[in-house]
């Protein structure tokens, strides 16, 4: 890792290895080491809490622990000053010739490096996934966005993600929807034909049905082989329905690079492979499960094949195969796991909806044991998404045919406002998502603030063309002068050079919104410098009669602008040149 803030940590690691080397401390638990680059608390440049925490374990009294750290801190090169605040964290304070190489350094080929070295994986990241019975609506929305710019981040700090979306087209619910199918197709003959309470009643299956119509007329009114008519219907149903699955979130660039159908793990039998692996381990038997919580009065104990979670932390064993000799939705769930596996996955991470958060132990547990491998799947809760509209609430229910799908909210709002809502807040935190504040053009609307502080770096950079005194940025390094350069730019400058650090840590824990944090706080100190700028002419960002301070500012504009649209690419938002 090049970047300024690893760098750093690293020289922390260095100092706790000699300090254990002396035998002045003796355990010590790097993780908890914070290095603070982006608050508005912080003293320096860079603060730490290391001090604090190696003083609650030094117990060798014969060193002086606080003269030792910052000793060794300031004989670190690319460091100008350390201090000591009275609350115990050291406050660093780098050279800014040091900052100026880092800056010049960030780019190749006028894009950013992202400076950060990991093993690289091949990482599954499987989203979305809803049952194909209907149109993707808002209660989707959130966990598509969050898997694509997870799979976006993890990309672009050199990992090999394949984006899946897994197709559940087996089982009741598809018999349910092909029979929906077939009562609007009845319908467009004018029968008099009743959807029950089991069934779909979504308009959406009209347009399918009128297809059919167009296709094969009258033919399925009177066709005699009903589990014929019944596979058509499921299965034009199904495809119909991916079809505009696809197509929808297109509209927001959701892409993926594999659909796996639930009909195909169940037709190539990998079941058995997973039921003999299982077998061969002792993991499954036949017993009786306890009666569920509630009062279910036509529940009967019966004897079935269950899968010994209870050893891996569950709270109970799990059914895998009914009473009636079918595998359940858990077993064809972990034959699809086992597939992946086989596919030569280093990581599985599924994104599931706040209503799967009591299937993740068993999950992952029959996951370890069929890849034989610990943690070899991860699985991230998105909470609800309420929809908030001229300050009220929308309630929505799929069964009633009342609810708002992402298309509608595409044309209501925008990609940009959805795929930058949609991750700028923990994932498994509930979020309000109001529809009439999203679309506002003020800095109250953090995707409209960041945009216009991109569009306000690519007018300088523009600007600057018209002069024939200065020259092209890309060319001119040489002519940055540090002494011309603010505090405030200086501020600015630190928060470039953080982040890839950012990028990095965003892919550590998996959180998206560090990312949108980090663009913020970075857009908000650029307008602030602008803003100072119509008071203070020194600056301003071109003086023609200076061309060594102009030719300064230009540069870290001009990396300013590019780190912007790396972030942007990487969330999926536009990047407009002007506004």
């Amino acid at each position: 890792m090049n970047d300024l803030i690893s760098l750093f940590k690293n020289d922390l690691f260095q100092l706790i290895k000699e300090l254990k080397d002396k035998k002045i401390i003796n355990d010590f638990n790097k993780k908890n080491i914070s290095i603070d680059y982006s608050s508005k608390s912080k003293q320096g440049d860079l603060s730490t809490n290391v001090f604090l925490l190696l003083n609650k374990v030094h117990h060798n009294t014969n060193f002086d622990l606080k003269e030792i750290i910052i000793k060794y801190l300031s004989n670190i090169e690319y460091i100008e000053n350390v201090n000591l605040a009275k609350a115990g964290f050291i406050n660093i304070f780098i050279k800014k010739k040091f900052l100026f190489l880092k800056l010049k350094n960030f780019l190749v080929d006028s894009e950013i490096k992202n400076n950060v070295t990991v093993d690289k994986k091949k990482i599954n990241l499987e989203f979305v996934s809803a049952n194909p019975t209907g149109p993707i609506h808002v209660a989707h929305m959130r966990g598509a966005i969050l898997g694509d710019v997870l799979a976006s981040i993890l990309e672009n700090i050199g990992h090999d993600v394949t984006r899946e979306y897994y197709v559940n087209d087996a089982g009741s619910q598809i018999f349910n929807l092909g029979n929906s199918l077939f009562k609007r197709y009845q319908q467009l003959f004018n029968l008099n034909i009743q959807l029950i309470d089991s069934e779909y009643p979504g308009t959406y299956l009209i347009p399918i049905a009128n297809e059919i119509k167009k296709l094969n007329g009258n033919k399925w009114l009177k066709f005699q082989n009903i589990k014929e008519r019944e596979s058509y219907f499921n299965t034009f149903a199904v495809n119909s329905l991916i079809k505009n699955i696809k197509d929808d979130l297109l509209l927001i660039d959701i892409n993926f690079d594999k659909f796996t159908f639930e009909s195909k793990i169940i037709k190539d039998k990998i079941i058995d492979k997973v039921f003999y692996l299982l077998e061969g381990r002792n993991l499954i038997y036949e017993g009786f499960l306890e009666k569920p919580l509630g009062d279910d009065k036509n529940w009967k104990p019966r004897k079935q094949l269950l899968f010994r979670s209870t050893n891996f932390n569950d709270d109970l064993d799990r059914a895998f195969k009914k009473s009636n000799g079918e595998w359940t939705y858990f077993a064809n769930d972990a034959s699809y796991h086992y597939d992946k596996y086989m596919r030569g996955f280093d990581k599985l991470i599924n994104i599931w909806g706040a209503d799967h958060i009591g299937y993740i132990n068993r999950m992952k547990s029959i996951v370890d044991v069929i890849s034989n491998k610990k943690n070899y799947l991860d699985v991230f809760i998105c909470q609800i998404v309420r929809l908030i509209k001229d300050k009220k609430y929308l309630k929505m229910s799929k069964r009633d045919d009342n609810f708002i799908t992402l298309k509608e909210m595409y044309h209501h709002v925008g990609k940009d406002a959805l795929r930058y809502f949609m991750i700028s807040t923990k994932s498994e935190t509930p979020m309000d998502f109001n529809m009439n504040k999203v679309i506002e053009k003020n800095k109250e609307n953090p995707v409209f603030y960041c945009q216009y502080a991109y569009a306000r770096s690519s007018s300088v950079i523009n600007k600057s063309k018209e002069y024939k005194k200065i020259p092209n940025v890309l060319d001119s390094f040489d002519l940055f002068d540090i002494s011309t350069i603010s505090e405030y730019e200086w501020e600015i400058i630190l928060k470039i050079l953080s982040w890839p650090y950012v990028l990095l840590q965003s892919a550590e824990s998996m959180q998206p919104h560090r990312i949108t944090n980090y663009l913020e706080d970075l857009c908000s100190h650029f307008h602030s410098f602008w803003n100072r700028g119509k008071d203070d002419n020194s600056l301003r960002m071109i003086d023609e009669n200076d061309i060594g301070k102009t030719m300064s500012k230009l540069i870290w504009v001009y990396f300013f602008k590019v780190t912007l649209k790396k972030i942007f690419t990487i969330i999926g938002i536009s990047a407009p040149e002007s506004m």
